[in-house]
């Protein structure tokens, strides 16, 4: 990584991820009318989440995303889909449209023999848009973008790269609680993002409800690979109609022999 230090790359990650904070708090302050009280749309959601993966001392993995979620129905509604969101998601009423930002910071051991140990930078952001259709006791969801990137590496200079972002999502009530199937491709460097959760609910009250449960995480590109599991905790505040989740769990990859770690979150809030 020439002339790149770990603290830098922290830096910049810390830059990005401030950029994205400020991109949704200019999202909330949209104005979200509702029109009059006879036709009224499904509020806007918003969502904010990210996260860290940790392969070993010279490895990670950064991310963050931020993102509105835009119903396409516009005529009477029944109940507005965001009053109670699903476990972890926005509203699933009606077919909804996803425009999100997403950043990233990936950095990993490399073989080579400029020097014993080589690191490869890739400091990107992927925009992208997606449609969310309602199925009969959850949703499915296709998402599709650019992804752009900075890649540092050792002795060259710093090169822009652009590829094929992808994303989807398939959620499903299944038994006591909801099976949430998540992955991604970012193609410039062919990274692939995988993650099963299954949330049961653990209680359920007037102020706010918990859930909770297990999930399993892979993440590879070309020779390279990682396995995370963990568990997941949501908190659903109907009140403010917002849903925050948090992960954490371990995680052995091809960068170190040891283990590693990693935790993330997101959150839902509807206006």
């Amino acid at each position: 990584m020439s002339g790149i230090g770990r603290g830098e790359v922290r830096l910049s990650f810390v830059r990005m991820i401030r950029i994205v904070v400020a991109v949704f708090v200019a999202l909330c302050l949209v104005p979200c009318g509702r029109g009059d009280r006879v036709a009224l749309a499904d509020p806007l959601t918003y969502e904010l989440m990210g996260g860290e993966s940790i392969f070993s001392q010279d490895s990670w993995y950064y991310f963050g995303q931020v993102g509105v979620f835009v119903p396409l129905n516009q005529g009477i509604l029944r109940q507005t889909a965001s009053e109670r969101p699903d476990v972890g998601t926005a509203g699933t009423d009606t077919p909804t449209l996803h425009v999100f930002l997403g950043v990233s910071d990936f950095v990993y051991l490399t073989s080579g023999t400029i020097s014993p140990k080589n690191v490869d930078t890739y400091t990107g952001v992927n925009p992208a848009v997606g449609i969310r259709w309602p199925m009969t006791n959850g949703f499915l969801e296709g998402d599709v973008g650019v992804a752009l990137a900075n890649a540092f590496q050792p002795l060259s200079p710093v090169q822009q790269m652009i590829g094929l972002f992808l994303q989807g999502e398939l959620y499903q009530k299944l038994g006591p609680g909801a099976l949430d199937l998540f992955g991604d491709y970012t193609g410039y460097i062919a990274f692939g993002y995988l993650q099963a959760r299954y949330l049961l609910p653990v209680w359920s009250g007037k102020d706010f409800s918990i859930f909770a449960g297990p999930e399993d995480i892979g993440e590879f590109s070309y020779n390279y690979w990682a396995g995370q599991g963990g568990g997941a905790i949501g908190i659903l505040i109907p009140s403010i109609k917002s849903y925050l989740t948090l992960d954490a769990g371990l995680l052995r990859s091809s960068a170190g022999e040891g283990a590693g770690g990693y935790e993330g979150f997101s959150w839902y809030v509807s206006f």
